[in-house]
């Protein structure tokens, strides 16, 4: 048996909440990742100037060597977390992560347009499947990038939310992000 137009319609609805909350769940892996690659590099050229700042200020006198001190011990901290950003690949992750979550952002409005305004039922089967097709293939990829548990019902409860639908296991529409007990979009 075909699919009519209102299934067609409810499996975008679907399609666009899932797609949302993964663009949700790399939005905020990208906000994480730059804050901490943000951090590294201040860190990397701030202590440095610092030091040659107050040195070249004040010239050298015995009370520098702590300020020298702890200015090394930062600064070789700086380059272990620097070589660990490097060795857990923060710039690539970064750079997926952000443009993951606007291709999942694109797919969510696209879904959602197609089921609030669906054209001809031939039409819409058309661009459902093309849509689909697209959605499977940013799925595929975005698995690879180890989505844990906790991140999917974070995603689920910031699509719950966004588009005001009951959560099907504790039957509530999440009006915050605050985590609740509920194993599908809480526990985060």
């Amino acid at each position: 048996m075909a699919a009519g137009i209102d299934d067609y319609r409810r499996r975008c609805w679907d399609a666009a909440l899932h797609a949302y909350g993964t663009s949700h769940i790399f939005q905020r892996r990208a906000a994480r990742l730059k804050s901490r690659t943000d951090m590294l590099t201040w860190v990397g050229l701030a202590v440095p100037l610092l030091i040659g700042a107050l040195v070249g200020t004040f010239g050298q006198n015995e009370h520098w060597s702590v300020v020298l001190t702890v200015g090394a011990v930062v600064a070789a901290v700086q380059l272990a977390m620097s070589l660990w950003s490097l060795v857990k690949r923060w710039p690539e992750e970064l750079a997926y992560s952000s443009s993951s979550a606007t291709a999942n952002e694109t797919l969510a409005s696209r879904f959602t347009a197609l089921g609030e305004d669906p054209p001809g039922h031939q039409a819409l089967r058309t661009q459902f499947e093309k849509l689909t097709v697209e959605d499977t293939a940013r799925r595929d990829r975005d698995n690879e990038k180890g989505v844990t548990e906790k991140e999917r019902r974070m995603g689920m409860r910031a699509a719950l939310r966004k588009y005001q639908r009951q959560c099907a296991a504790c039957h509530q529409v999440p009006i915050t992000m605050e985590p609740s007990d509920c194993a599908v979009c809480g526990q985060f």
